[in-house]
C-alpha cells in the first residue's frame, strides 16, 4: 500500500516544473529628476542576467527570482539619460529597495549616470530576527569552517561537546539547508554533510520565528546560499599550513612540538561561464587536516604486555611514541552547473560532497591509543532544479533531491581480525589507564533521502507576493550496532586464545535494523508590503508516518525471548479477529507469525503550524517588529527506532531507556519583539526579546512493569518542558573610513526539566523521583558577547573576532568524608553551579599584491591568539578543571590520572598562507 501510494504522489508531482531556491526581489520607483513625476514604461535591467521588469503607470516596478548576489542594475528611457547603480545586493527572502532618478537629455550623452549602491543597515521588510553573512564578508573573517561563523551570532552558542544551540534549545532543534532544501540528518538532526566556506554566497542564520516554508526545526534555521558561476571566469587556489602552538604542556602533551606542517589546509576553486554566456559551472574542492592537539602515549600494547613469538613469551610493549587521539581529515567539495535554456526556463544541477575521519578521545586509553576507535562519515546529495517563468512576476519551482550520509566506527575492518583481544583485558581497577585491551564495539548507520519539493511564487499586485508549495521526503534508515564476545565451542567454552564472535540479532548485543518513514507538507504564505506596514503572514501543515510498530502487550514487549509461556494471541474462531486460547505458546510460532499478532501499527502523525511576522517602519531607517509562530518538528530518527524491538532480559531492575517510534512531534511557541535602527550614516542597532515555550521534549518514561516481578523497563515519551527567555543586542558598523565591526550581546535563560533524552533514565537508576521542577539546561549561557573588527585598505587587511560568555552550569557532587567538621547538605540541586568564565580571540592579518593578472594574497592567522586556557568541564566536587578532591583521597592512581585534557577548548594554532585568485 505504502509503495502504491509513494507511487501516485510521485506520478502527481512528476506533471509539475522543476524550480531554483534562494532568491530575492527587487523593487522601487523611477521618476524624472527635475519634476518628481513617475516614468512609465522605463526598462530597468539587472545586467549579465535576463531579468528585468518596466515602470507601470505610477513609475513603479518589480523584478522577482533574483538570486542572491551582487549586481549592476540599469534604468533607461527614451529622452533620459541612462542611470545604472553598482554593487545592488540582493538577500534571499528579501526586498531590496532601488529607486531611479532620470535626467532629460536633449542630446545624446555617450557617458551614462554611474551610481554606487550602499546594503541598507536597516532591513525594512524583516519581521523576525536573522543574521545574514556575504561571501564578501566571510572572506574577511578568521575562520575555519561555517560552525565557526554559525556560533558568532547572537542567540547561539555551543556547549562543552560542540553542539550548536539557538536560543536555548537542544543542539537537535536545527534545521540545515543548503539553497533551500535540507541537508539535515534526521537520525541525529546534525549536518549530514560539511559544506565550505569558499562555497557560500550567503549564509542566513534565522533564529526568531521563520515563515512557513521552513519546517521540521523549533529553535532555528541555518540556509546556506551557495555560488554559481558568473559572466566571467574567476579561480581561487589557497592554500595554509601550521600546527598548535603553546606552552600548556600540563594538559597537552607533545603540544610543545611545534611542526609547521602539522595541520593543513588545500582548497581551490572556479566558475564562470561554459560554451556561451547561457551556461555558468562552479567547483571548489577542500582537503583539510588537523592532527589534533590532544595525544596519548603508546607505551601498551592493545594486544598486551606480552605475546607468543616463535613458541616463547615475550614483552610486547609499545614504543611511548606519542599518539594524536583527536585527529580530523576532511574531503569536502562542490560541482554546480546552470543553463538558461530558454528565456523563461532555467536548469541547474548540484553537487555536494564531504568525508571525514575522526578519532575521539577516551581517558582511559590515553596510554594505549591503538586500542580504541574513531569514526569515518560520508555524505553527498544532488539537486535538479528548474525554475518556469510563467508571467513576468510569477513562477513555479519544482526541485528533486537525492541524499546520502554514513557513518560508521570500529577499530578494525574484519570482525575477527585476530588483533582483537578478549574484554578481560578491559577489567582495571578504577583510576587506572588500560594495560592492553581493544574496543570490541562495531557501529553502522546510514540514511538514504528522495525529496520532491513544488512551490509557487507571485507578485500578483504591488502589495502581495504570495508563496506555497509541498514537499514530499521518503527515507530509508539502515542501523548496526554490535558488541563482539568470546566465541565458544560445542560444549559452551571460550575458545583459547580468544576469538571474537557476533551474537544473532535477538541478542542485546547485537542490533540491526531497516525503517522507512516518509514526510510530507504543505505550506502557503503572504507577505504583505505597505509603505508603512509590512506582513508576513503563513500556515504550514505537516504529515508523518514513522512507518513502526510497537508492541500489543506492554508487559511482554520482547519478541525474541517472550516472560510469557501463554499468551492470548489466536484465531480461534477463524474469522480474523485475534482471540484467547491460553493453550497456544509463542514458542510454537516462527518469528514471521509471531509479528502478525505480536505488533500493531504505529499511528500517522499530523499537525498545524501557523506565522505571524509583522514590521512598521516608525521612521525611514527604523522599524519596530513582531512575530509570532508555532514550530513543530518530528522527533530525531535515533529516538523513534533505536530499541524499538525491546530486547529486554531477565536482569532485575530498570532496562532500557528504548525507542519509541509512536512518538508525537515535539513543540515551541515563540513570540518575539524588536527595533532595528539606524544612526549616523553607518551605524545600526538591533534590539530583539524573545520568549520560547517548549514542550513534548523527548524524555525517559518512569518504570513499565513486566510479566515478570521486579523487571521493568523505560522507552521514549513526550514528557519534558522548557522555556527560554533573553534580549539581543547587536550593533554594526558598515565598512567605511578603512574600518567595520559588529558587536552583539546576548542575555538568556533557559531552564527546562532535562537537558537530554536519557537524563530522566539515569535519574530513576539513582532512585529519584521524577523531574518536576526547572532547572538550568547544560548549555544555558546567561551573558554572551561577541565582536569582530576589520581594518584594512585596497592591499592589506585586518580582523579580529573575540568572544566572551559566562561558564554554563554544571551540577555539584558531595563525596561522603572529605568535609568533616563542616555543614554541607548533601543531593545539591541539578545545575546548580557554574563553570568559569569562557574568553577567546582570533587573529588574521593579510597583505595582497598583484602578479601579472593574478592577485596573491598571503596571510597569517592565530587561533586562540592569547593561548587561554578555557575550561568546557569540570569536576563537580570543586568546579575547578584541574582538581578534584577524590585525588586527595584516593592512593592507588596513576600519575596524570587526574589530568583530563577534554576539560579545556582547543589551545593556541598559527596558521601561514596563500590565496591566489585570477
Amino acid at each position: 500500500m505504502k509503495t502504491k501510494h509513494t507511487f501516485i504522489l510521485l506520478l502527481i508531482l512528476s506533471t509539475i516544473p522543476f524550480v531554483l531556491n534562494a532568491q530575492g526581489k527587487i523593487a522601487g520607483k523611477v521618476i524624472d529628476k527635475s519634476t518628481g513625476e513617475p516614468i512609465v514604461g522605463a526598462n530597468i535591467i539587472i545586467e549579465g542576467t535576463n531579468l528585468g521588469a518596466a515602470s507601470d503607470i505610477e513609475g513603479e516596478y518589480v523584478i522577482v527570482r533574483v538570486p542572491s548576489g551582487r549586481y549592476n542594475v540599469a534604468a533607461s528611457y527614451i529622452g533620459y539619460q541612462k542611470v545604472i547603480t553598482q554593487n545592488v545586493q540582493v538577500l534571499n527572502d528579501l526586498t531590496t529597495r532601488l529607486d531611479f532618478e532620470l535626467t532629460p537629455s536633449d542630446v545624446k550623452i555617450s557617458e551614462d549616470i554611474v551610481v554606487v549602491a550602499q546594503a541598507p543597515l536597516v532591513k525594512k521588510d524583516l519581521t523576525a530576527t536573522e543574521a545574514r553573512v556575504t561571501s564578501e564578508e566571510i572572506r574577511q573573517l578568521p575562520l575555519q569552517d561555517l560552525n565557526s561563523l554559525i556560533t558568532l551570532q547572537a542567540g547561539v552558542n555551543r556547549d562543552a561537546g560542540g553542539g550548536i544551540h539557538i536560543r536555548g534549545g537542544r543542539s537537535s532543534e536545527i534545521s540545515y539547508l543548503i539553497n533551500g532544501i535540507s541537508i539535515t540528518d534526521d537520525f541525529s538532526r546534525s549536518q549530514a554533510l560539511q559544506v565550505e566556506t569558499e562555497s557560500v554566497q550567503e549564509l542566513q542564520v534565522i533564529s526568531g520565528t521563520f515563515n512557513a516554508e521552513y519546517g521540521n526545526a523549533m529553535s532555528g534555521v541555518v540556509n546556506i546560499i551557495t555560488k554559481t558561476g558568473g559572466s566571467k571566469f574567476q579561480s581561487n587556489f589557497e592554500v595554509w599550513t601550521g600546527d598548535y602552538l603553546s606552552d600548556h604542556t600540563d594538559v597537552f602533551w607533545n603540544v610543545d612540538d611545534f611542526n609547521p606542517s602539522a595541520n593543513f589546509n588545500l582548497q581551490a576553486s572556479a566558475g564562470g561561464p561554459l560554451f556561451n554566456d547561457d551556461v555558468h559551472y562552479f567547483f571548489a574542492a577542500r582537503r583539510y587536516y588537523d592532527g589534533g592537539y590532544i595525544y596519548g602515549r603508546n607505551i601498551y600494547s592493545p594486544q598486551g604486555r606480552y605475546k607468543f613469538e616463535n613458541g616463547q613469551l615475550v614483552e610486547n610493549p609499545g614504543d611511548s611514541s606519542y599518539v594524536s587521539m583527536n585527529s580530523s581529515d576532511r574531503w569536502s567539495g562542490q560541482a554546480s552547473f546552470s543553463w538558461q535554456m530558454f528565456d523563461n526556463l532555467k536548469l541547474k544541477i548540484d553537487a555536494f560532497g564531504s568525508s571525514e575521519e575522526n578519532r575521539f578521545y577516551d581517558h582511559v586509553y590515553r596510554l594505549n591509543p591503538y586500542g580504541t576507535m574513531g569514526g569515518k562519515s560520508a555524505g553527498y546529495t544532488f539537486f535538479a532544479n528548474l525554475t518556469h517563468l510563467i508571467h513576468q512576476n510569477t513562477f513555479q519551482e519544482f526541485t528533486v533531491a537525492y541524499k546520502y550520509n554514513d557513518y560508521k566506527s570500529r577499530l578494525y575492518e574484519d570482525p575477527f581480525d585476530p588483533r582483537y583481544v578478549h574484554p578481560d583485558s578491559l577489567n582495571v581497577p578504577g583510576y587506572h589507564f588500560l594495560r592492553a585491551g581493544t574496543n570490541l564495539n562495531r557501529f553502522q548507520r546510514n540514511t538514504r533521502s528522495v525529496i520532491i519539493k513544488w512551490d509557487f511564487t507571485s507578485q500578483i499586485d504591488k502589495i502581495n507576493l504570495v508563496k506555497f508549495g509541498v514537499e514530499y521526503q521518503t527515507d530509508n534508515v539502515f542501523y548496526e550496532n554490535i558488541n563482539l564476545i568470546p566465541a565458544v565451542d560445542e560444549n559452551g567454552q571460550q575458545l583459547q586464545p580468544f576469538v571474537p564472535a557476533i551474537q544473532t540479532i535477538d541478542s542485546p548485543q547485537h542490533d540491526r535494523f531497516e525503517r522507512t518513514p516518509d514526510k510530507f507538507s504543505a505550506y502557503i504564505q503572504d507577505k504583505i508590503e505597505f509603505e508603512s506596514l509590512i506582513i508576513n503572514i503563513g500556515l504550514r501543515f505537516d504529515l508523518f508516518n514513522p512507518n513502526g510498530r510497537i508492541p500489543v502487550d506492554p508487559s511482554d514487549p520482547n519478541i525474541f525471548n517472550p516472560f510469557k509461556l501463554e499468551h492470548i494471541y489466536k484465531d480461534a474462531n477463524n474469522d480474523g479477529k485475534i482471540g484467547l486460547d491460553e493453550q497456544t505458546e509463542t514458542n510454537k510460532f516462527t518469528l514471521e507469525e509471531k509479528e502478525k499478532f505480536w505488533y500493531k501499527e504505529t499511528s500517522v502523525k499530523t499537525q498545524l503550524s501557523p506565522r505571524l511576522g509583522i514590521a512598521y517602519p516608525i521612521t525611514d531607517k527604523g522599524i519596530i517588529r513582531f512575530s509570532y509562530g508555532i514550530f513543530q518538528q518530528i522527533p530525531e530518527y535515533s529516538q523513534l527506532y533505536i530499541g524499538d524491538q525491546y530486547k529486554l532480559t531477565s536482569a532485575q531492575g530498570i532496562q532500557g531507556p528504548f525507542g519509541n517510534p509512536d512518538l508525537k512531534p515535539q513543540r515551541t511557541t515563540i513570540y518575539e519583539l524588536g527595533l532595528q535602527q539606524q544612526f549616523f550614516e553607518d551605524f545600526a542597532i538591533d534590539i530583539t526579546a524573545f520568549y520560547r515555550d517548549i514542550r513534548d521534549w523527548i524524555s525517559s518514561s518512569q518504570p513499565i512493569p513486566t510479566f515478570l516481578a521486579g523487571i521493568s523497563y523505560s522507552k521514549r515519551i513526550n514528557r519534558d518542558f522548557a522555556n527560554v527567555r533573553g534580549i539581543t543586542l547587536a550593533v554594526n558598523k558598515r565598512f567605511t573610513n578603512n574600518y567595520s565591526f559588529g558587536v552583539d550581546y546576548t542575555f538568556q535563560i533557559a531552564e527546562g526539566t532535562n537537558s537530554s533524552p536519557d537524563q530522566e533514565f539515569f535519574s530513576q537508576l539513582n532512585g529519584a523521583e521524577p523531574t518536576k521542577i526547572l532547572t538550568p539546561l547544560d548549555w544555558d549561557q546567561t551573558h554572551t558577547l561577541n565582536a569582530n573588527v576589520y581594518i584594512g585598505g585596497e592591499t592589506w587587511g585586518a580582523s579580529i573576532i573575540s568572544s566572551l560568555h559566562t561558564g554554563q552550569p554544571y551540577t555539584p557532587t558531595f563525596i561522603a568524608g572529605a568535609y568533616t567538621g563542616r555543614n554541607v547538605l548533601a543531593g545539591l540541586a541539578n545545575n546548580s553551579r557554574r563553570k568559569p568564565l569562557i574568553a577567546r580571540v582570533d587573529l588574521e592579518v593579510r597583505k595582497n599584491i598583484k602578479i601579472l593578472d593574478s592577485d596573491v594574497q598571503f596571510f597569517v592567522k592565530v587561533f586562540n591568539l592569547f593561548d587561554a586556557k578555557n575550561p568546557v568541564l569540570v569536576f563537580g566536587d570543586t568546579g575547578k578543571p584541574d582538581f578534584t578532591i577524590e585525588q586527595l583521597q584516593v592512593r592507588d592512581y596513576d600519575p596524570d590520572w587526574f589530568v583530563y585534557p577534554n576539560f579545556y577548548s582547543e589551545p593556541r594554532s598559527v596558521y601561514v598562507g596563500t590565496k591566489i585568485s585570477l
